[in-house]
């Protein structure tokens, strides 16, 4: 025994060094709550985490006192692009490089990309009168401003059918820009992920130390707002790792000054510490052996596992040290079969915590899973023999205030049960009156400020429905891109109806090849010798060269793909409606306002399309999560009677195990019905924790193994004071979720320990003091 003392305590440091050298640590709240239920969920999800999305910024520069100053403007853009890992930065709806690409590119493709329906189009192009039409914008096109891009272009496209359908989509974002000179928004791409926190927090610290520079050097009244997957990701981070930081902290002196308070030594204190340690190092290992990482949430929920397993030692200690020296060995063998049942009904709380679906609480579950299985085996195995030469003591804790509670309870007992039954009727009445949460959004009110912020930037920018669009998705580029083209035919039919404002999708910047084939046979079988001459004449009347002008010999050209347009310019611009991964494509088709009832209807029976809202979807999620909680709160509780019943052999000691979890449950949501809160599925789950707590204290008290009751409730109230105050720090969390979870599990171990000596009877209980 001697061995194992010195291997425990010389293997310690090198199970601490090796839990800090490797673990990956995140904290993006979407990867905890979210997960997609359909395999296009779950990429969109991957990419706003990963993606091109995750990357960029949006940079709002002004003032509402003053006009926005190019020259600074212009400057800001030139210092932010040398920033370390900023691949670009560029003005938001910047039309020169558009029209130079377009130029330069589009020129060759007129044939193949000049419409999505070329048999109503080009009868109407090639009407004598739209012929006309069509010379007098080339003549006056020749004539403008930008004559020498025209002039690039009817060499190879003389009737400028690149140019008109780029004029249309002009036009078609006209009504939805809404353009405030008072500002500018550039967008800025990194080349890091959104989640790469130490990267986009000095990334922000130089953005804002540029803009302070240069705004003292250009004496402007402008002020810089940002926003963006970067920006939401590193305020969520720096909250979690100060509430992780201070968290574990607070509780570990916190439990630290309340183990000492109760047992009065330092070498049971640091007896304790080194197997909790053990336990908190053990949980982090495995749980990033299983995940690849350690979620912020799983740490901070993590530091309330130590209320939880200081169960085992505190149940242990407080048995051992009454015994004699040579009888201490047996007297927690004699206990550790309630631990043991205690530990296995706590593990199937977090079972069924890891099987509803949440993507955060299966890390929770794991983690938590292993911490109970590693400290029941330090307290059987190792315990034991590092207390052997401690002295006897007639009890190691004095908590006087509680013989009083337990004898009254066991004087009254009748009555006061009677009572309890009353006060549980009525919760029952009143939970009928339940309001639940249906939107997740209300679960990071701390994050409210700079939603505040997204909306008022965004607002300057295009007006699209923030979050809601069209979702078609196909096994390649090219299918996807077909499919698209006939999702634009639906939506046009609501545009005329009246159900749809506008869309932005994939045209007319690019169309799928077997489209741009049609085109281009349409195109050529349209061109007949009474066209060209109708054609000609038309220049004629205008003065233009019909030698240069006049053949209409639009060459075959080698289809313009998707893949070599994102290589383009206008790769930047598009890279936020399409999202190509080896085995699937998505396309985004972006919407003005609509009629979301409408839309959702109509694609409902479509597998490859679909329409989004991100927000009803997370409110879907709300529900979905609700019901799941529903189920494996009832699963985890049946689970556990079952398991009870297999041990008892009796249904009045199985419901007296677990009424005092499942009276406290009730009561405290009867409490908040009446205050009108608004229920979400974090706070089934913080029932679902607290059955699986407060079932050991009711199989501790109703097994009484040690023979002395009074004993027996002694440390199971050093164990519910260690959960309560585990917990209860993490109310001081800016995090609600956290918080949350402590009002739930704070509240209900307190009530579920209280309740135990009122409703467990046994006639084999004898109080000894």
């Amino acid at each position: 025994m001697q061995k194992l003392k010195s291997s425990f305590f010389l293997l310690l440091p090198f199970l601490i060094a090796i839990t800090f050298l490797s673990i990956n640590f995140k904290t993006d709240l979407s990867t905890f709550f979210i997960a997609g239920e359909t395999a296009e969920e779950i990429l969109l999800a991957s990419e706003i985490q990963s993606g091109t999305l995750s990357k960029r910024y949006i940079l709002s520069i002004g003032s509402p006192e003053s006009l926005a100053d190019t020259r600074f403007i212009n400057t800001l853009t030139t210092i932010f692009k040398n920033i370390k890992g900023v691949n670009d930065v560029w003005l938001a709806g910047e039309t020169q490089s558009t029209i130079k690409t377009i130029s330069s590119l589009y020129k060759h493709h007129a044939a193949q990309l000049y419409s999505r329906d070329p048999q109503t189009d080009l009868a109407v192009i090639f009407k004598p009168e739209n012929l006309q039409k069509r010379a007098e914008a080339l003549k006056a096109a020749l004539l403008s401003p930008q004559s020498d891009i025209v002039k690039q272009i009817v060499k190879y496209d003389p009737l400028l059918l690149s140019l008109t359908s780029f004029k249309n989509l002009s036009e078609q974002f006209k009504p939805s820009l809404k353009k405030d000179h008072h500002y500018q928004n550039l967008i800025l791409e990194t080349d890091k992920s959104g989640m790469e926190f130490e990267t986009h927090v000095i990334i922000q610290q130089q953005i804002q130390t540029i803009f302070n520079q240069q705004k003292e050097k250009f004496n402007s009244p402008s002020k810089l707002e940002m926003t963006g997957v970067p920006v939401f990701a590193v305020s969520t981070q720096k909250r979690m790792q100060s509430d992780i930081t201070f968290i574990s902290i607070l509780s570990s002196f916190a439990l630290t000054g309340l183990f000492f308070i109760l047992f009065r030594s330092f070498r049971v204190l640091f007896w304790v510490a080194c197997l909790l340690i053990t336990v908190v190092c053990s949980a982090v290992l495995i749980t990033q052996l299983i995940f690849g990482f350690v979620h912020g949430m799983t740490m901070a929920i993590g530091t309330t596992l130590v209320g939880i397993c200081i169960d085992y030692p505190i149940h242990a200690l407080v048995h051992g040290q009454v015994s004699p020296e040579n009888q201490r060995v047996n007297a927690i063998i004699k206990i550790f079969p309630s631990m043991l049942m205690g530990g296995v009904t706590t593990l199937i709380g977090y079972f069924a915590l890891g099987l509803s679906g949440y993507p955060g609480f299966q890390q929770v579950a794991v983690y938590a899973g292993t911490g109970i299985l590693v400290s029941l085996a330090l307290t059987r195995y190792l315990l034991p023999h590092l207390m052997i030469k401690t002295q006897q003591q007639a009890s190691c804790l004095k908590l006087n205030l509680l013989s009083v509670w337990l004898d009254f309870c066991q004087r009254w007992q009748a009555a006061l049960l009677s009572l309890l039954i009353l006060i549980s009727l009525g919760c029952f009445y009143v939970l009928g009156h339940l309001t639940w949460m249906q939107d997740l959004q209300e679960l990071t009110p701390e994050l409210n400020d700079l939603k505040v912020i997204d909306k008022r930037i965004r607002s300057r920018m295009v007006s699209m429905e923030p979050g809601r669009f069209i979702l078609v998705h196909a096994k390649n580029v090219e299918q996807v891109l077909q499919r698209g083209e006939q999702v634009y035919k639906i939506l046009d039919q609501l545009k005329t109806q009246g159900d749809l404002s506008d869309y932005f999708g994939l045209y007319p910047w690019v169309l799928s090849k077997q489209q741009q084939q049609i085109n281009s046979q349409l195109f050529d079988k349209a061109v007949t010798p009474a066209v060209i001459k109708q054609w000609q004449q038309a220049l004629k009347l205008q003065g233009l060269s019909v030698h240069h002008l006049g053949r209409l010999d639009y060459s075959p050209h080698k289809f313009l793909t998707l893949e070599k347009l994102l290589t383009t310019p206008l790769g930047r611009l598009l890279s936020n409606q399409i999202i190509i991964h080896p085995q699937q494509v998505l396309l985004i088709i972006w919407l003005s306002q609509h009629n979301s009832a409408r839309l959702d209807n109509i694609f409902s029976n479509d597998e490859n399309v679909h329409y989004f809202s991100q927000r009803d979807m997370l409110n879907k999620m709300a529900v979905d999560y609700q019901h799941r909680a529903q189920i494996m709160l009832l699963a985890g509780l049946g689970l556990i009677s079952l398991l009870l019943m297999i041990r008892y052999r009796s249904l009045v000691k199985t419901l007296q195990t677990l009424a005092p979890a499942c009276l406290s449950a009730v009561i405290i949501l009867a409490l908040w019905s009446l205050q009108g809160v608004a229920i979400s599925f974090l706070h089934l789950v913080g029932f679902l924790l607290v059955t699986a707590i407060c079932v050991d204290y009711g199989i501790f008290y109703q097994e009484n193994r040690g023979e002395n009751i009074a004993l027996t409730y002694q440390a199971m109230a050093a164990s519910m004071l260690t959960s309560a105050l585990a917990f209860g720090c993490l109310m001081i969390s800016q995090t609600k979720i956290l918080q949350i979870l402590a009002e739930v599990v704070t509240s209900g171990v307190i009530l579920g320990f209280l309740f135990c000596p009122i409703v467990i009877q046994s006639k084999s209980i004898k109080t000894k003091k």
